[in-house]
């Protein structure tokens, strides 16, 4: 590994990077760690002779760094979307269609009745259809909510015959039986180039179609999977599903990729139209907002070095086009640092966080071991306000939280 030629394609990276993030430690970080994705992703077109200006990531206001080990390793970040063309980049991105399932509870059952039919799931799995799907509400931030609804907002008495006083679910969980398939599919099929980095694999466009209409199977697996637990946990007439988006998955959006990694698409296949609804979620003990969807992220919010590296590279009508609204706060490194630094070293990377009033610096290469909470509202919702991302509808209260 040339770490000169390693640090000019990080340097590049940084110009395909656009960022509406809390600009936290986090955030610095995440930026960091995804600048190494997209180099090797930059680099790979390089090498085939495409163009890289047709690569570029976006940062939401929950820019965050990711748990997973593989992911964080492969130089993956969250709350964002990767957007390339001609390529799709799965073995490196992994999606797994995680969502938020969101539904109305007629009758709620009593606690007993609940934990004997979680037992069951854990036991036997959950049905969806002919398939049995792997009990996943107890890994990593997954969980399920039990909500009251507090109140809509003023200007949302529209959805008052939607969303009736009462009892909510919320479930946070993905599909967890293609995992490998999601990220090693076909492997065939992908076109595999030598940079810089190492071995970097790349789906072309005609079997990229036919891997997202995979994808597409998976994420309905996946939503009905949440919709099974729901119906199973407190009964099927009980239950209205409200909301049920992905929030981390593969689609084809204008003509282009777009890999979103905690960031919703509110809008329509036409591009065009706001979807409603979306659940905002930041830990299961906290409030829980509902949005209605927008298209941003509008000019005007534009900073004027974003304008001028949209012009240069041609991303100008991609960014256009694209929307932000993300799911939660993301996690949150519990250090008193605020900058960090790439170090490159005997083919490893490592991340030095600092501060410059302190002496001591930190020196990670993943966070799997560092201390973490989660972001708040108070430090998401303002900017997703003031972006204009959502129009907010409800808030609810959360009651009982399950990890399990």
């Amino acid at each position: 590994m040339d770490s000169v030629q390693i640090r000019n394609l990080l340097q590049e990276a940084s110009y395909h990077m656009y960022s509406w993030t809390t600009e936290d430690l986090t955030s610095k970080l995440a930026k960091e760690v995804m600048s190494i994705g997209l180099a090797k992703i930059i680099s790979f077109y390089q090498a085939t002779g495409s163009d890289p200006n047709n690569v570029l990531v976006i940062f939401g206001p929950d820019g965050s760094v990711t748990r997973n080990k593989s992911r964080f390793n492969s130089g993956v970040g969250y709350g964002c979307a990767v957007i390339t063309k001609d390529f799709l980049f799965p073995s490196l991105l992994h999606p797994n269609g995680c969502g938020f399932g969101l539904y109305h509870v007629t009758n709620m059952p009593s606690k007993l009745q609940i934990m004997d039919r979680l037992q069951v799931l854990k036991k036997d799995g959950v049905p969806v259809g002919r398939r049995t799907g792997k009990w996943d509400v107890w890994k990593s931030n997954h969980f399920i909510d039990l909500l009251r609804l507090e109140s809509l907002t003023d200007d949302s008495s529209h959805y008052e015959k939607l969303l009736l006083p009462g009892d909510y679910v919320l479930i946070h969980s993905s599909q967890q039986t293609e995992k490998q398939g999601l990220s090693f599919w076909k492997e065939e099929e992908f076109e595999r180039v030598k940079t810089p980095f190492g071995l970097v694999e790349g789906l072309p466009e005609k079997s990229g179609i036919e891997y997202l209409n995979y994808f597409k199977s998976v994420e309905e697996y996946s939503k009905s999977k949440r919709t099974s637990i729901a119906e199973i946990l407190f009964g099927e007439e009980n239950i209205t599903c409200i909301s049920n988006p992905t929030h981390q998955g593969y689609y084809q959006e204008n003509n282009l990729f777009t890999m979103r990694l905690g960031l919703y698409n509110s809008l329509d296949a036409t591009g065009e139209t706001p979807l409603p609804l979306f659940p905002i979620g930041f830990n299961g003990y906290s409030f829980i907002y509902l949005y209605e969807g927008k298209p941003n992220i509008n000019t005007k919010y534009w900073t004027g070095m974003q304008t001028q590296q949209a012009k240069e590279k041609d991303h100008t009508s991609i960014l256009n086009k694209i929307n932000i609204l993300p799911h939660g706060g993301g996690y949150k490194l519990l250090y008193p640092y605020s900058e960090v630094k790439t170090l490159v070293h005997e083919r490893e990377f490592y991340f030095e966080l600092s501060q410059a009033p302190m002496q001591s610096r930190l020196l990670i290469q993943n966070v799997e071991s560092l201390e973490y909470g989660y972001r708040g509202s108070s430090e998401v919702l303002p900017v997703v306000e003031r972006l204009e991302l959502g129009k907010r509808v409800a808030r609810f209260v959360p009651v009982q939280v399950i990890k399990f």
